[in-house]
C-alpha cells in the first residue's frame, strides 16, 4: 500500500501541475449528471506562548459537487458548494481559518465554472475554481479550499502537457466573496504558462512562469527522477523557484529564490525521506500574489506550520512513512525539520524547527468504506525573535459518497 501512496508523494511537485479537471475526465465523458456529497469534520487546537491568543475551533463541512456531462462532447459545467457549521469556537481571537474570523460557520461557492473541450486533447475552464499549479495553488489545508477566478486551458500530449491561465480575483477558503489582486491602491491580473514532460526513462520535468504586471513575477522548475537502488525504489527531486518584483506596486525591491533537493528511499511498506531547502537572494521567499490570494507552497520543505522560507534560511528534513502490514489502511508518518542561518531583525543566525506526527486510517470495508480519519500533531519552536513556540493538534474526518 505504501508503494502506491509513495508513488504519489514521490511525484509531488509534478502532480501539482495537473489541472483540477484531471480527476473529472470520466465524469466529463459520461452522458449524465453526477452529484457527490463530501463530509469533512475538522478540529484544531493551536496553543501559543509569548502572550499570543490560542485557538480552538471545530467545524463540520457539507460539500455538494455537481458535474454535468459534456454535451456534444464539448461543453458543460461544474459546481461545488460548501456549507460549514460551527461546532466549537472557544477561542478565535487568533483566527484559524477553520471558521470565519468571528468564529462562525459560513457558506462558500467553492467552484462554478464552464468547461469546454473544442479538441480531444484541449480543455478550457472559465469561472471560479480550485487551482493546483505550483505558483497558484489552492491547497485544502483547512475545512474547505480557497479558490481562484480564472480562465484555464490545458493541452495534453503523449508524454506531457501545456497549460495557461489568467486570473483577476481570488478568495480565502472561509469567504465566498472574490477580491481583486491589489497593492498600493491599484489592481492587476496574473498570467501564467506552464508545462510538464516525462521521458521514457521516467525522468519528469515541470516548468511554470507567472507574472503580475507591475507587481511580481515568479519562475518554477522541477526535475524528478525515479530509479532503483538495489531492491529499493529511489526518488530524486529538485525544485527551484525564483521571485522578483516587477514594478512599483510591490512597494520595494524584491529578489529571492528557493532551492530544494529531496531524496526518498522506499521498499514495500516503509519509506525514508531526506530533504534540504535553501533560501537565497535578498529577501525571504514570498509566494503570495496580493489581495485575498491564499496560494500555498507545494514543496517538500513546507510542512504543517512552517514553510521555512525566511531570508537566508537553510533547513534539513528527515521523514519516515510506514504502513502497518497487520492493519491495512493505517498509515504513520513522523517528520522533523531543523533550520538555521535565518536573517532577522536581531541577527543573522536565527534558528527554528518543527516536528510532525501524522496517523491516518481509512476504513477498508463496511457501510462507511473509504471513510478517512487523520490525526496531525505539530510542535514548532526556535529563537523567540524568529518564531513563537506553537503546539498544534488537528483531527480530520473525511467521507465522500455518490448521490447519483
Amino acid at each position: 500500500m505504501l508503494k502506491k501512496r509513495s508513488a504519489v508523494m514521490m511525484t509531488l511537485s509534478v502532480l501539482a501541475a495537473l489541472p483540477a479537471y484531471a480527476t473529472d475526465n470520466a465524469a466529463d465523458g459520461a452522458d449524465k449528471f453526477t452529484l457527490d456529497l463530501g463530509l469533512r469534520t475538522f478540529y484544531m487546537n493551536r496553543d501559543f506562548d509569548q502572550g499570543i491568543p490560542d485557538t480552538i475551533a471545530a467545524g463540520q463541512a457539507f460539500r455538494l459537487d455537481l458535474k454535468s456531462p459534456l454535451w456534444n462532447n464539448m461543453i458543460g459545467f461544474d459546481i461545488t458548494a460548501v456549507s460549514v457549521v460551527e461546532l466549537s469556537d472557544e477561542k478565535t481571537l487568533n483566527s484559524s481559518d477553520v471558521l470565519t474570523p468571528d468564529g462562525n460557520g459560513y457558506n462558500s461557492l467553492e467552484q462554478a465554472y464552464i468547461k469546454f473541450r473544442p479538441l480531444e486533447n484541449l480543455d478550457l475552464r472559465a469561472g471560479r475554481m480550485v487551482l493546483m499549479t505550483p505558483l497558484l495553488n489552492d491547497l485544502t489545508s483547512r475545512i474547505s479550499a480557497p479558490s481562484t477566478q480564472a480562465v484555464y486551458a490545458t493541452a495534453t500530449f503523449d508524454n506531457g502537457s501545456l497549460y495557461a491561465l489568467y486570473s483577476d480575483k481570488a478568495s480565502m477558503n472561509n469567504d465566498e466573496d472574490y477580491t481583486a489582486y491589489s497593492a498600493n491602491g491599484e489592481e492587476y491580473e496574473i498570467v501564467s504558462l506552464g508545462g510538464t514532460y516525462q521521458w521514457d526513462n521516467g525522468f519528469n520535468t515541470h516548468l511554470q512562469y507567472a507574472l503580475a504586471d507591475d507587481y511580481q513575477k515568479q519562475n518554477y522548475i522541477n526535475l524528478n527522477y525515479p530509479a532503483t537502488l538495489g531492491d529499493h525504489d529511489l526518488m530524486l527531486d529538485l525544485v527551484h523557484m525564483r521571485g522578483e518584483d516587477d514594478g512599483a506596486l510591490y512597494g520595494s525591491d524584491y529578489d529571492s529564490h528557493l532551492t530544494g533537493l529531496t531524496a526518498r528511499l522506499s521498499k514495500d511498506n516503509i519509506a525514508y525521506t531526506l530533504a534540504y531547502q535553501n533560501i537565497g537572494g535578498h529577501d525571504g521567499y514570498d509566494q503570495q500574489w496580493g489581495g485575498d490570494d491564499n496560494t500555498q507552497f507545494f514543496t517538500w520543505g513546507a510542512v504543517q506550520l512552517l514553510d521555512f522560507n525566511a531570508r537566508d534560511e537553510q533547513s534539513l528534513q528527515a521523514r519516515i512513512d510506514y504502513d502497518l502490514p497487520s492493519r491495512p489502511g493505517l498509515h504513520l508518518m513522523a517528520r522533523h525539520t531543523e533550520s538555521w542561518d535565518i536573517d532577522y531583525s536581531g541577527g543573522d543566525d536565527g534558528q527554528r524547527r518543527e516536528t510532525n506526527i501524522d496517523v491516518m486510517y481509512t476504513l477498508q470495508s463496511g457501510a462507511a468504506k473509504g471513510l478517512n480519519m487523520r490525526l496531525r500533531v505539530a510542535r514548532a519552536d526556535g529563537d523567540a525573535a524568529v518564531v513563537p513556540r506553537i503546539n498544534d493538534i488537528r483531527f480530520i474526518i473525511d467521507y465522500k459518497t455518490n448521490l447519483f
